[in-house]
């Protein structure tokens, strides 16, 4: 004769089934918390695909039936964290005529990346890690160049530059005004990697690294012409400081005009990290971002085409 389960099974078994479902809502906790983290949630953002993965099969592995759900969630969770900022999101039409090609490069001192930046061939181009022998063959492309050997920066433009900015100590990058047919302010970026100084690398703490991006958002906020920010910010789409700047100041991402995807490539590519942006002011939108391959370097370029609004 089968026995009914008594009362005191059937609450260890309603017990077990509460922290399932407390288990696999977990992971969901990252997108009210990520912001609050501070620092800490900077730096898990960083990590969040192998991190992901490595709790799914930590779950799995400590109970192999139980686990799956969790295991099943994590991974979930962390798919949106990682794809969702790739969605494309409408950036807006610009309007017919008043378009302004712009594009921004990672060469890692390459001179291997010249025909594709000259494939590419943008109205106003913001290469980061430049070196001098590459700056020497694109400053003659151009009429109009900008360039500031540290951190090593170079803008080469179709239309007139007036500095406003160079590097220093609270803005890694330069800042200039564009005399297009509807002149804006170009801030060209190499905002540090944000993690423990080693070696000779460019590197800062996280904590200056959210400072520098802070700084970078206090000065859009002032601007009173258009904004367009170019270059490697080191800011994952993922983490706090890339909706500092998209949230806080209303800048436009000009790539998610389209699908967008990681830049970091080669050795950080399994962190699919997307951390080079073409970012545009209020009054501006953005058409066709896309990326395109730099041979020999770590990230790939991005391209898009920004103007006023339509």
């Amino acid at each position: 004769m089968r026995r009914e389960p008594g009362p005191r099974a059937g609450g260890r078994r309603a017990v077990v089934v509460l922290r399932i479902v407390a288990v696999t809502a977990l992971p969901w906790a990252w997108f009210g918390l990520r912001d609050a983290l501070g620092l800490a949630g900077d730096v898990l953002a960083i990590f969040l695909p192998a991190l992901a993965v490595v709790a799914a099969v930590g779950l799995v592995v400590v109970n192999r039936r139980l686990g799956v759900p969790p295991a099943v969630s994590v991974l979930l969770a962390g798919a949106v964290a990682v794809a969702g900022p790739w969605t494309p999101a409408d950036a807006g039409a610009v309007a017919p005529g008043r378009g302004v090609t712009v594009a921004g490069a990672n060469v890692t001192g390459m001179p291997g990346t010249l025909p594709a930046l000259r494939g590419v061939d943008p109205d106003v181009l913001a290469v980061v890690e430049d070196a001098p022998e590459l700056d020497a063959q694109l400053a003659p492309d151009r009429p109009y160049h900008l360039a500031a050997r540290a951190p090593g920066i170079g803008v080469y433009s179709s239309f007139p530059l007036r500095p406003l900015e160079r590097p220093g100590p609270d803005f890694p990058g330069i800042r200039a005004v564009v005399a297009a047919p509807t002149p804006f302010v170009v801030y060209a970026l190499h905002v540090p990697k944000p993690w423990v100084p080693v070696g000779s690398g460019y590197f800062t703490s996280p904590a200056n690294h959210h400072r520098l991006v802070t700084e970078v958002a206090a000065r859009v906020a002032r601007e009173r012409r258009p904004v367009v920010i170019l270059g490697d910010l080191n800011s994952t789409d993922r983490a706090r400081d890339y909706r500092l700047l998209t949230g806080g100041t209303g800048l436009t991402d000009a790539m998610r005009d389209g699908w967008a995807g990681p830049t970091s490539v080669t050795t950080w590519l399994p962190l699919l990290l997307r951390i080079d942006h073409v970012l545009v002011g209020p009054g501006w939108c953005g058409d066709a971002g896309r990326r395109f391959t730099l041979p020999g370097s770590d990230h790939d370029g991005v391209v898009a085409t920004v103007g006023p609004c339509s």
